[in-house]
């Protein structure tokens, strides 16, 4: 095929119209090469620049959708750089520039046309320089397409997205070694949204974009990421102290934003940093560290900043791999879960009168198994939703424990931890009353124990669960009393079977003076309003006195026995005739 002919069939698909003045440059030999190579990039809009001459075709299709006025545009520089979105033209002169100087063969760059309502639209410009005879830089031939949402880019705030930040990690030729990543949030975002509606919503993204650029040096460059996040990236700063000073101005800046619009919102930015170096570890790791420092940014509160520390990072992967045991462990019922028992005695007697059960696990790693603390596995499980069903283990082993030692100790009772989120998604009270009656127990020997920071809100959902235990006569325990903010007027609402006074406020009153008067009037204070005690953390027999002296009810602490497994308190608390259950 000749280039006659090829030219003809191009034009019957309207897809490129070429100037006869540009075959006149070329020659017929040179515009069939020519429209070959074009030929093979045919995605949207088509051009050809004559670099030595600031002349150019393009695709009539372009005309109609960008602020162009004809498909032959006489001065390049002048016509291109008006169509170009401001922000974006620094830029595209400089590569424009070191393809006309030789320094740039392929020419592949992401920026933004103003199209015919003056709107910014994100296009990729790839093309190829084609020589003269001279070896000079004499011809551009390529193709603009409209990239949009496929490249993460947008029109709200104008700024290049999520893959734009990755291909320029990526895309640096030696180690960084130096600068940070901010990784930025805005607070309360979906509160904008819920009260303002979306478009509003829009405009506040738009606006927190504008006033991190303004705070931005030349060296920094910003990715809109997802929603509301935002990544700016420095490779030159040697300091951290440049962060809290850059975080510091965009804080200024949006605080101007709210003010201007007459405090009709008000919202801030959390911000998390990670040293520039992690990229080296790939750019996986790198995004998870960058969003861990973030999340953490926020947990510490509003308008924050957080530095990325290893030490925080191990924990929370730690906690992520617990949790996948925990739920494991669930999956293939309860394994590695047991319960414990630590025995509660009468003070004046000093019989065994019931226990405390107590949750403990086993996980299994590849190193082999690892008995967790409670402190560490709990709050996981509360986090996780993964307490109602390992609660509900716990309860009912609780009760079939409790059932077998009546046949010793009649009066036994068993107390069993729950948590708030166990009462507002568990339906933990149900589950109460079906342990106890599948077990043939009294009610009164099932005690609830609750910590008094666990209902301090007294929600609606908790004054419910407390009053179906009430009807049916399950004892209600306050735990760690003296730790939180309860006072006697709520305790007395609660109207619980006892208190637990707190182990750390029972050794603080064993060693001082003060403490313990104060101890003595809170005994007494439980007292007037005709509510039993129970005092932990008893560890040597003065101690059992002195709380004999107090008048204390019930008594727990290693003195009396540490928590173990089931069958070793039924050998030593029940069935051991030496024993038999009193101190």
């Amino acid at each position: 095929m000749d280039a006659q002919e090829y030219k003809r069939k191009r034009k019957r698909k309207g897809s490129l119209v070429m100037n006869k003045d540009v075959y006149g440059i070329l020659g017929d030999l040179t515009a069939e090469i020519l429209l070959e190579i074009i030929a093979e990039c045919m995605d949207d809009y088509l051009y050809v620049i004559d670099l030595q001459n600031n002349k150019m075709e393009i695709s009539q299709s372009a005309l109609d959708r960008f602020m162009i006025s004809e498909t032959h545009v006489r001065n390049v520089k002048q016509e291109i750089m008006s169509v170009v979105y401001k922000e974006d033209r620094t830029m595209f002169a400089k590569h424009m520039q070191a393809v006309m100087d030789g320094k740039e063969k392929v020419h592949d760059i992401h920026y933004r046309w103003l199209d015919k309502n003056g709107l910014p639209v994100w296009v990729n410009c790839r093309g190829v320089v084609i020589d003269d005879e001279d070896g000079k830089p004499g011809y551009l031939v390529g193709c603009l397409n409209e990239t949009g949402n496929q490249r993460r880019a947008d029109n709200v705030t104008g700024l290049l997205g999520g893959m734009e930040f990755c291909a320029y990690l990526r895309s640096q030729k030696k180690p960084v070694t130096t600068g940070f990543l901010m990784h930025i949030g805005i607070d309360d975002f979906a509160t904008v949204n819920e009260t303002h509606g979306s478009n509003y919503g829009d405009c506040v993204l738009k606006s927190v974009a504008d006033c991190m650029k303004e705070c931005l040096s030349g060296n920094q460059r910003l990715y809109h990421l997802v929603a509301d996040q935002y990544v700016i990236v420095d490779l030159d700063s040697t300091s951290m102290d440049d962060a809290i000073q850059l975080k510091k101005k965009i804080g200024e800046k949006i605080d101007e934003f709210i003010i201007s619009e007459k405090y009709e919102v008000v919202f801030s930015a959390s911000a998390g940093v990670i040293d520039v170096s992690t990229v080296a570890e790939g750019y996986e790791e790198c995004r998870k560290k960058f969003e861990f420092s973030l999340k953490k940014a926020k947990r510490m509160g509003k308008n924050n900043i957080y530095f990325y520390r290893q030490e925080d990072y191990e924990k929370f992967q730690r906690n992520g791999r617990i949790i996948s045991a925990l739920r494991n462990s669930i999956a293939n019922g309860c394994e590695g879960f047991e319960v414990y028992y630590q025995p509660i005695v009468d003070c004046v007697s000093g019989r065994v009168i019931g226990a405390e059960a107590l949750m403990r696990y086993t996980m299994v790693t590849e190193e082999g198994k690892e008995w967790l603390s409670p402190v560490e596995f709990i709050p996981l499980l509360e986090k996780s939703g993964l307490i109602i069903p390992a609660g509900r283990f716990v309860l009912n082993e609780a009760a079939k424990m409790c059932r077998e030692i009546q046949q010793y100790i009649p009066e036994f009772s068993v107390n069993v931890n729950i948590s708030c989120y166990q009462i507002e998604h568990g339906k933990i009270a149900d589950k109460i009353l079906t342990a106890v009656r599948d077990n043939g127990l009294t009610p009164n020997r099932i005690c609830i124990e609750m910590t008094e920071s666990g209902f301090i809100d007294m929600t609606p959902v908790f004054c419910k669960f407390r009053k179906v235990l009430e009807e049916n006569g399950i004892q209600f325990v306050i735990d760690d009393f003296g730790t939180g903010y309860s006072n006697l007027h709520c305790i007395s609402d609660m109207n619980p079977g006892y208190v637990k006074m707190d182990k750390d406020f029972t050794a603080k009153a064993m060693s001082c003076e003060r403490d313990y008067e104060l101890f003595k009037k809170i005994i007494e204070m439980v007292h007037s309003i005709g509510i039993h005690i129970c005092v932990e953390g008893i560890e040597k027999e003065d101690w059992h006195l002195k709380m004999k002296e107090l008048q204390a009810d019930y008594l727990q602490g290693y003195f009396f026995g540490k928590p173990c497994e089931k069958k070793k308190f039924m050998e030593e608390f029940v069935c051991n005739p030496h024993n038999n259950g009193v101190w």
